[in-house]
């Protein structure tokens, strides 16, 4: 290999390791600190990032930089020391905090020692201008740190056998990556060895660092959330074209030379400096959008979301849209960040963290979506409007009709009184059906006023002749008879449906359920029950139950359906509540 080419490519390597390794750290710092294993993991990302550093600088400014490569790998055994605290801690195993203590003191000493007495020298080795060599004593700390992480990586090992599922995996992508950076930390012994020959494990060891990220994101190793794993992801990948647009900046200044001159010096690391701004542009753009997808929002996407939103025809499946738009748009999982829809409000729900641009896309997306629903709730509001007019003025019309018929009806049946037995019996339950009917049209247009007076309630059930579990001192205030004439239409309903029915009762909030082992309500007709005209059973009029829901207005309470274990269909009266 060329000596220019391989300095450059050793130092990149070196560089490219310190630079990913403190940015992992520095996330773990600001934006894991509660996870379990978050500190010690982001000391000893810190201590490879110093070892690196710690190896290039020699390769850089030669033997001036033996001071600082000197001393910061005297403290080398203190990362890895924080590494087997960290393989215990992940490994769960009952004897950390001894462990624990035992690996700082032997690092400490270790460290303590090569400050002292020092660790070794840099000289120039194979055209490079300094590489690291170690003395006696250098050789005692870097086999105590060898030592340590070679405890470490046993313990790893036996965690990655005895553990399953999950665990096991996460455990096997930790070892993977130490092992990786175990094996490119022996090219740094070449020149100490006397192996006369390029040190190309050292090239693995950014390896080292994306297998790490990889089994933190891939295996959920430390469970961070999509925003923090996404923002690693953005870390690495701007590192990876910081590094990129470096060394591509610098290939036609490490293979020309060194410019002769101050001045020749000075322009060509001013050029260099350019050329790596212009290409580290782009890649971070493409960082961008690979980390963080769908940054901008175009006219043409909001009129794409308004028409594909429209198209809704209620308020869930407008909500099963809005969360498929958002995750195509956003890349995000099933289980992601997404929204509520609650009328015409629409909750953002698991975005707190996530960066300003993407934020801003779903904030913005989210005011399309309260528009969509508006217009939505609008649109239902005025058909519910329509209908109303309508059944106003049919109701109003069949109030007529209703007087006009009583009298008509009256004189069929006293011009049957002649008539044979059999003739006389079919006109009677005729006459009787459809007075029937006529009474309950006139009920259900009427003004319905109540007197309302305090009634036991176990009393008024107890006419009903059905079973009933009410406390006996239960009270409520309602006007008696109208009140009888909801019970009596609900029990009625539910005596020609099923076989048994009951009442029962609660205090607070105050309530009555009447209940039925009939065949429940058909799924067509549960939205438009309580309106007129519409019947559960075979001969109703259909305003049964819109009576009911009329007197309980008057009353100031409802009537809905309601679910007793048991029981196929109950009604439920609420007192004391809006309608």
């Amino acid at each position: 290999m060329d000596t220019a080419v391989g300095l450059f490519s050793y130092i990149g390597a070196l560089s490219l390791t310190a630079l990913a390794s403190a940015l992992l750290a520095m996330f773990l710092a600001l934006r894991a600190r509660a996870l379990p294993g978050s500190t010690l993991l982001a000391v000893f990302l810190g201590g490879v990032g110093l070892w690196s550093i710690a190896q290039a600088l020699p390769a850089i400014f030669g033997l001036e930089a033996s001071p600082v490569t000197t001393t910061l790998i005297a403290l080398s055994p203190l990362p890895a020391a924080a590494f087997v605290h960290l393989v215990f801690a992940f490994a769960l195993c009952g004897a950390l905090r001894p462990v624990a203590i035992v690996s700082y003191a032997i690092a400490a000493f270790a460290a303590l020692v090569g400050l002292v007495f020092g660790v070794g020298e840099v000289v120039p080795w194979r055209g490079f201008p300094g590489m690291f060599i170690p003395s006696a004593v250098g050789w005692g700390v870097l086999a105590l740190a060898a030592l340590l992480s070679v405890a470490g990586h046993l313990r790893l090992a036996r965690a990655w056998r005895e553990h399953a599922g999950q665990h096991q995996r996460q455990t096997g992508a930790v070892f993977i990556s130490s092992l990786i950076g175990l094996v490119a930390l022996t090219g740094f012994a070449f020149p100490a060895l006397g192996i006369n020959a390029y040190p190309w494990p050292v090239l693995l060891l950014p390896l080292y660092s994306v297998v790490l990220v990889y089994g933190i994101l891939r295996h959920r190793f430390m469970a961070a959330d999509l925003w923090a794993r996404r923002g690693l992801v953005w870390l690495l990948l701007v590192a990876g074209a910081g590094a990129a647009s470096a060394l591509i900046a610098a290939l036609p200044l490490a293979l020309a030379g060194r410019p002769a001159g101050l001045f020749a010096t000075w322009a060509a690391l001013a050029a260099t400096l350019a050329l790596g701004l212009m290409i580290l542009a782009p890649l971070k753009r493409l960082a961008d959008r690979v980390a963080f997808p769908g940054g901008r929002v175009s006219e043409a996407d909001v009129a794409n979301w308004r028409d594909r939103l429209a198209a809704a025809p209620d308020e869930g499946a407008l909500v099963e849209a809005a969360r498929g738009l958002l995750r195509d748009r956003l890349n995000l999982p099933a289980d992601g960040p997404t929204l509520t829809v609650a009328g015409d409000v629409v909750a953002l729900v698991g975005w707190d963290d996530a960066p300003p641009p993407t934020r801003h896309v779903a904030e913005r997306f989210a005011i399309i979506v309260a528009e969509s629903a508006r217009r939505l709730a609008a649109a239902r509001l005025l058909v519910e409007a329509e209908r109303e007019a309508r059944l106003a003025e049919i109701g109003a019309l069949a109030a007529t009709i209703a007087h006009d018929l009583r009298n008509p009806l009256g004189i069929v049946q006293m011009a049957a009184t002649g008539a044979p037995a059999e003739v006389r019996a079919e006109i009677g339950e005729q006459v009787a059906r459809m007075n029937h009917l006529v009474t309950d049209i006139l009920d259900y247009a009427r003004a319905w006023t109540i007197a309302p007076q305090p009634l036991r309630v176990a009393d008024l059930v107890a006419a009903l002749g059905v079973e009933a579990q009410i406390p006996d001192d239960l009270t409520l205030v309602a006007d008696r008879q109208a009140l009888l004439r909801v019970l009596t239409n609900l029990v009625d309903n539910a005596r020609a449906l099923g076989t048994r029915v009951a009442v029962f009762a609660d205090r607070e909030p105050l309530v009555l359920d009447v209940c039925d082992d009939g065949p429940g309500i058909a799924p067509e007709i549960v939205d438009s029950l309580f309106r007129p005209f519409v019947s559960r059973r075979p001969g109703g009029t259909g305003l049964g139950l819109a009576i009911v829901r009329r007197i309980m207005e008057a009353h100031g309470g409802t009537v809905t359906l309601a679910h007793r274990e048991g029981w196929s269909t109950c009604f439920r009266l609420t007192f004391g509540a809006k309608p």
